[in-house]
């Protein structure tokens, strides 16, 4: 019988340590038989593509952050599937919503999965009505941001207005310019508004001018939120997050509890949304109210040594019973498990 054809796979290098776990997990299912080869590559040179040519499967966790940095991301993994038809890991349906949680409330509201009432608006007139028939205090985020950056508690409706109107200084000012076709009238009227400055700021910074908000409905009585962080379909982690002092943010607290049990129901549901939307990573920030869960947001990046800390990690098998394993695992071995899964399922089509 003659020898399986071995996987291929690419390696991106990262600014981490990544790589090298994912070098090191390859390189254990190597000596264990599993028939592959595989190499660190550098997809930052101009040449990426033609260093990919050989290559079947690419793994990848690069640092980009931002929604710029995080643009190209996702433009190279779409590349790569799209028209290179490498198998990559993470797929483009687990990035194209990274850096924006406006993307994830889309995905959240056609699955009407459980999230506290979320606001995400193009529009200062839709913006401003939806403010009028939601309930403060409310949960303002950029679209962009992690560790809790960009989020802020927001009690009084006048202070609600001004981030609203500020958000939307463009379309503000466009809306003085059709009432009054007089630059210094229109600007005389316009100095003394709470958007007007944010305007300037825009104009002098060159910032982009479509303006966007997003809030959330606080959800209160929680000392901690639990992030479950799920590989693929079949490996999930779990572990609480404690707030800061005096402050209602979890994330990027560092104040982490191993120890605390993980409810089943929540675990399941977020593997069932791997399942469902076809990820290949991602890490769920999940609340709790009176009578239910709820997801607040979700990100295919996250550090890897939170999920290595837990002592151990869940395992959804085939007959639908969901198994604990004891013992530490850094995050990329069970990446690369699932990408040879994939690889495996995908390229024998």
């Amino acid at each position: 019988m003659s020898q399986a054809k071995p996987i291929s796979v690419a390696i991106g290098r990262d600014v981490g340590s990544w790589h090298e776990r994912f070098a090191e997990a390859l390189r254990t299912r190597a000596s264990q038989g599993l028939a592959l080869t595989y190499d660190i590559v550098d997809l930052e040179r101009h040449d990426w593509v033609e260093i990919l040519e050989p290559f079947e499967v690419v793994i990848w966790q690069p640092q980009y952050m931002g929604p710029r940095s995080s643009g190209y991301l996702k433009e190279k993994i779409f590349f790569l599937e799209e028209y290179l038809h490498k198998v990559v890991v993470p797929n483009f349906h687990t990035v194209w919503h990274f850096e924006s949680k406006i993307a994830q409330s889309w995905l959240f509201a056609l699955l009407e999965a459980p999230v506290p009432r979320t606001v995400a608006s193009f529009s200062y007139v839709d913006a401003s009505a939806q403010l009028d028939e939601s309930q403060l205090p409310l949960v303002f985020k950029k679209s962009f941001g992690a560790s809790s950056q960009n989020v802020s508690l927001v009690a009084r409706k006048g202070t609600a207005r001004r981030r609203v109107a500020q958000a939307f200084s463009q379309q503000l000012w466009d809306l003085a310019k059709a009432r009054q076709p007089s630059p210094t009238r229109r600007l005389l009227a316009s100095v003394g508004k709470p958007w007007f400055w944010a305007k300037v700021r825009q104009k002098l910074l060159q910032d982009e001018r479509t303006g966007s908000v997003y809030w959330q409905e606080f959800v209160p009585g929680n000392d901690a939120d639990l992030r479950i962080t799920v590989i693929g379909d079949r490996f999930a982690y779990g572990f609480w997050r404690r707030n800061r002092p005096g402050d209602f943010r979890a994330s990027g607290s560092g104040r982490i509890a191993y120890t605390r049990s993980i409810p089943e129901e929540p675990l399941r549901y977020c593997i069932g949304l791997n399942r469902k939307l076809g990820f290949d990573s991602m890490a769920y920030d999940i609340l709790f109210t009176p009578d239910r869960f709820v997801i607040t947001e979700m990100s295919y990046g996250y550090i890897d040594s939170a999920p290595f800390k837990a002592e151990g990690h869940f395992v959804l098998r085939e007959n639908g019973s969901l198994e604990y394993e004891e013992g530490r695992v850094w995050p990329q071995w069970l990446w690369v498990e699932w990408a040879l899964m994939r690889a495996q399922r995908e390229l024998s089509e």
